[in-house]
This record gives structure tokens, sequence and C-alpha cells, in this order.
């Protein structure tokens, strides 16, 4: 009986101390929540965030993808988790589906805390090599005098391409079809396809399909030209620009209700991690601009923007449930 009770004391005690390495292991994860599926530009840098931030965090940090939805399943995950357990990748569409869904579940800006900025790209609009535009201006001159007949791909209604193609609509008086799809990279393969005339895209996924002679660049709606096809004009210089254009932002943010410490020792460990140089030229690679503003500055670019999309989201009148 006495090497009985030895034996279970013993196993007893191996199994409390496997549960105390099983939660030490858990309470040292950070959990970095995609609102999209893997593969995608914003994916691609969390995961290279992740990369940097785990030495400086002394924390093992993973990316885990909850696609659907907008980007709502993605939030309500981070939200209802630990408020140390994880953060959640946001972009455009993050502030977009908060008024474009009647029940978002979320408040953009009042529900969470800004960790760090991770980078900002532009939007091209690609057609086929083949296709007869060679210029933005032919595809609106054809527009006009076609409503309705050309179609085009973005990865969602709701998204920031569709907010973007639609407010360039009502600018230029012109009637484009949308046609959604999962991604952008899809939209794009289905211009290639033939299934449909247009699709916004970002540089980081069309750069190699334009270099394939695949898709040709009709123009950059950003600032700047892009590396990858110098010789596509920006809107702008093509006639056609948008007064105070809404650039792509992408970034991480944390539940409010995580203690200030917490949120300060993020923010920290982050600013180094982002201005890794191996970071900075693996964006640069990428087609996409590092974003190199405080936490705050970044939260004030999302608040200017989250604005911004309320005002167009109710002139538009788009709604889901």
């Amino acid at each position: 009986m006495k090497r009985r009770n030895v034996v279970i004391g013993a196993a007893v005690g191996l199994a409390m101390g496997a549960a105390r390495g099983l939660q030490a292991q858990q309470d040292n994860l950070l959990t970095i929540v995609g609102p999209f599926g893997a593969g995608g530009l914003n994916d691609i840098v969390a995961r290279m965030y992740a990369n940097k931030a785990a030495p400086l965090l002394k924390r093992t940090v993973i990316v885990a993808n909850k696609p659907g939805a907008g980007g709502l399943i993605a939030a309500q995950t981070v939200l209802r988790g630990g408020p140390e357990a994880s953060l959640l990748v946001v972009s455009n569409t993050f502030l977009i589906a908060a008024h474009v869904y009647k029940n978002p579940g979320y408040d953009p800006i009042k529900d969470f805390a800004p960790i760090t900025p991770l980078f900002t790209t532009s939007a091209v609009w690609v057609v086929r090599k083949d296709h007869p535009f060679k210029t933005l201006k032919d595809l609106v001159t054809y527009a006009k005098a076609n409503p309705g007949k050309l179609t085009y791909a973005t990865n969602g209604v709701g998204t920031y391409s569709h907010l973007q193609v639609e407010r360039f609509k009502k600018r230029y008086g012109v009637d484009l079809t949308h046609v959604p799809y999962r991604s952008l990279p899809e939209g794009s393969m289905a211009v290639m396809g033939g299934e449909v005339d247009i699709a916004v895209d970002t540089p980081f996924a069309a750069a190699s399909r334009v270099q394939a002679g695949q898709l040709r660049p009709l123009a950059v709606f950003g600032s700047r030209r892009e590396e990858a096809f110098p010789d596509t004009p920006t809107a702008d210089e093509a006639g056609f620009g948008e007064p105070n254009p809404l650039t792509i932002f992408c970034g991480l943010l944390a539940p409010v209700k995580a203690p200030a410490p917490y949120l300060d020792g993020l923010r920290s460990a982050s600013q180094k991690a982002i201005r890794d140089p191996e970071f900075v030229s693996q964006l640069r690679k990428g087609g996409v601009s590092p974003l190199d503003v405080s936490a705050a500055q970044f939260f004030d670019i999302m608040k200017m923007q989250n604005e911004r999309y309320a005002e167009l989201i109710g002139a538009l009148g788009i709604s889901l449930t």
C-alpha cells in the first residue's frame, strides 16, 4: 500500500508538472490573428514581423488565420481572447467592415489599442496583356459609351478595392459591374482567364504576372509610380486623380483592455522590429513601403480614415447583414 501511494503521488506530481509546463507555454504564446487566408501580403508581412518580434519580446509568436465576414471573425476572436494573448492584423478593410456590416461586434477605434504600423502600399488596376485598353483614359472612354458592360474584380463587397472603384465611378461618371472574389490574386487570375475585364490588385501580387507578360497595369492609385512597373503612370498623372486619397495601410492592434505596461512593451519592441534593416529590405523587395511612424501616429491615420469611410459608405449606401 505504501509503495502504491508513492507511485500515485509521483504520477500526480508528474501530471501537475506537465500541467504547469503547458500553462507556461500558453502564457508565453502570443498569437497574431490575420483576417484573410495564408499567403497574402498581410499574412506574409505579419510572419516577417513575428520572426523579428519574438526574440525582442522573449515570447513565442505565431500567426493564425481567421478569414471570413470581411475580417469580423478575426476581430471578434481577438476581443474574446485574453487581453495579452493575441494581436489583430488590420488594414483598411477592418475600418470599412465596421461601417458596412450592421452588427460588426466591435468598434475599430474604441475597442482596440494601436501597437505598430507594418507597411503602406498602393493599388494598381490591371487588364489582360492583350486587352485593347492601353491607358486609364481608354477604359473611361469605353465605359462611358458602354454603361455596365465592363466588369471589375475585387476581393469582396465592402473591401478597400471595392470602395475605391465605386468612388472612382461616382467621381468620373462611369458604370462598371462589380464581380467579387475571395482575394485580390484570384481577381487578377480571373482577368487572365477572360472572366472579367479589370482587377484591382497590389504591386506586390501583380508584379510577377506583369513581368511574365500576363497582365498589363493601367494605373497606380498611389502617390508615386511603382518600382515594379516604372512606366505605368499614377492615376493622377493619367488625369484621373482623386483628392485626399485613402492610402492602403497594414498594422497591428491589441484589445484596449490590455494593461498599459504590456502595451508599452509591445510598442517598444515593435518599433525595433519594423526598423530592422532586414525587415525593411524584405518589405521593399516585396513592392511595399515601410510605414515608419509611432503607434499613436498610426492610430491617428486610422481615426482619419475611419471618419472618411463612414461618410463614403453612407453616401454610397453599401450595407451588409
